[in-house]
């Protein structure tokens, strides 16, 4: 369907709207969408829904932070902030990980303490996808509060089938917990200003805290529209003890904060995020060209790669050269949002013009996301860190076009125009039969983005599936990438108890592997060769037997 058949797909709808009514019907189902249980049902749906998205809930990690995150899930599902740091470290090093003098990620522990049932349960994929459904529970539940529950249902749809949202919210990153805070967060404040009740607002902080432990930046970019919202009303009626709780709740987060570095870094005041970069890659930092800094740890070869892809995209990137770079990546995001169903753009635009402050309050803090991350060099497409903006730009989408339906529907236009359009039999008619008439346009980036996934996932998925085929209780691989490996798809990567683990996965450093070898020698090596695609064993001496190869299942790797 074109773009321009979908616009008259809306129009005839709307007039089909005019005709025909059914308001029994249409009451029955305005009341159906309206019950408690219809948030639980719609974050049922995106549960399963991201669940065959992500192709199960014991899936690999496919990019180098998801596999961070895990072993950080992993090392607190242990009961220990951080592990015993690897011996011959240089064979061990996995991204975004310190493997020397402790082994630990880099990152805040809030995603990771989340993921940790998932660990305990052996489904580790278990907790992205709870916290998806939460978001799209969530993302249906505020709109519907502040508007009506088609407008609700909408949002939820074009929120669940936005290529953002199908590309980012099934993997182990940690947007999955920002996403759902986000909306808990509004939700609370929401709430809060209806009935000033104080576990509202208690909620908002506890949202906000959590969310800081995950994701500083973007929790910040969330907290302070919110804060002046809060502030502005409690300074009004003088209600400054309303506050104690809330603070309270967030000295608790920042307490953990501090708690997390003194454990990772030995000092509560410094966290391990930016060291980790000034060691291994010192222009992956906030800023505007490169540092000029050596890495404080020897490279590998692999890493060196990683670290020229991080020197190219800083090296240009400057305040000069901010104006184009915002174009590029506001271009990204529309496209990842509106791309498939260009219609809807038109309609964001009718949206956010004719709205309401609530709605310009979550725009804002919207553009303050992108504009907070300007301070970030990244590829203009990895628009991963704004995707807990996805839900505002397909409200604001439905809310265009549940106004045009209106308007044609209801045969006339409602003032003030910030004011929601009523909630009538017409209207409702009108958006059901264009919403059913435009279900294959509105998803059509669904299948699309569930193939490529499936095929970014075979690379780790075989090589899992490789190791599965060692017969040896205990195992260490050395791996030789191809002339042609990608540095963005490491295989190496770390379990919290190196004794217990059944595979080690390392690099493969020539003569240099005897060493390790000689570290267990009740491990049976292994060299996996990437051009060949086979694993070999090796002797004693370190030398591949070739004759007794293990070839990878489905010779599709």
């Amino acid at each position: 369907m074109t773009d321009t058949n979908a616009l008259l797909v809306v129009l005839f709808a709307a007039i089909l709207g005019r005709l025909i009514t059914l308001p029994k019907t249409m009451a029955a189902a305005t009341r159906l969408l309206s019950t408690p249980a219809a948030p639980l049902l719609f974050g049922a749906i995106t549960a399963v829904f991201m669940a065959w998205l992500f192709g199960g809930l014991n899936q690999v990690a496919n990019i180098h932070d998801e596999a961070a995150y895990l072993l950080q899930a992993r090392i607190y599902a242990s009961g220990h902030w951080v592990a015993p740091g690897l011996p011959l470290p240089e064979f061990f090093e996995q991204y975004h990980v310190f493997v020397t003098p402790i082994l630990t990620p880099k990152y805040p522990p809030g995603h990771a303490m989340l993921l940790v049932p998932g660990i305990w349960l052996g489904l580790p994929g278990l907790m992205p996808v709870l916290l998806v459904g939460i978001c799209g529970a969530l993302t249906f539940a505020l709109a519907r509060r502040l508007t009506n529950p088609w407008i609700g249902l909408f949002t939820w749809l074009l929120w669940l089938t936005a290529i953002e949202t199908l590309a980012f919210l099934p993997t182990y990153l940690s947007e999955t917990t920002t996403s759902a805070l986000w909306m808990l967060g509004w939700l609370a404040l929401a709430r809060w200003l209806e009935d000033d009740r104080p576990k509202w607002l208690n909620l908002l902080a506890f949202a906000i805290g959590l969310g800081f432990l995950t994701r500083p930046v973007t929790m910040l970019v969330f907290a302070l529209p919110v804060a002046v919202v809060v502030l502005v009303r409690i300074a009004k009626r003088k209600g400054w003890r309303e506050l104690i709780q809330p603070f309270g709740v967030g000295f608790v987060f920042l307490g953990i904060w501090c708690l997390w570095c003194q454990r990772t870094t030995g000092s509560p005041f410094r966290a391990p995020y930016g060291l980790y970069s000034r060691y291994y890659f010192p222009d992956d930092v906030m800023g505007f060209g490169l540092t000029g800094l050596q890495p404080l740890r020897h490279l590998n070869p692999d890493m060196v790669l990683f670290n020229d892809f991080v020197q190219s995209l800083h090296k240009d990137y400057t305040l000069a050269s901010l104006p184009s770079q915002l174009w590029g990546r506001l271009v990204a995001i529309a496209a990842n949002m509106w791309a498939t169903r260009a219609l809807f753009l038109p309609l964001a635009v009718l949206g956010l013009v004719t709205t309401s402050r609530a709605v310009w309050l979550a725009v804002g803090t919207a553009a303050l996301l992108v504009l907070a991350y300007l301070s970030v060099g990244h590829g203009v497409m990895w628009t991963v860190y704004y995707v807990e903006s996805v839900p505002v730009l397909a409200f604001v989408s439905v809310l265009g076009w549940w106004r045009l339906s209106s308007v044609i529907a209801n045969r006339r236009l409602e003032w003030p125009l910030a004011n929601i359009p009523a909630t009538t039999p017409n209207a409702v008619f009108a958006l059901i039969v264009s919403g059913l008439l435009l279900m294959p346009y509105t998803t059509r980036a669904a299948p699309y983005v569930a193939g490529k996934k499936d095929y970014g996932r075979a690379y780790q998925h075989d090589f899992r599936s490789m190791l599965q085929l060692i017969p040896d209780e205990h195992s260490m691989v050395f791996i030789r990438y191809s002339h042609a490996h990608s540095p963005h798809q490491s295989l190496v990567t770390n379990a919290p108890d190196l004794a217990k683990a059944r595979v080690w996965t390392v690099y493969d450093l020539g003569e240099e592997n005897v060493r390790l070898m000689k570290l267990d020698p009740h491990r049976k090596p292994y060299l996996f060769d990437e051009e060949q695609r086979i694993l070999a064993p090796l002797d004693s001496a370190g030398v591949p037997h070739y004759e007794h190869v293990i070839h990878e299942p489905g010779d599709r790797f």
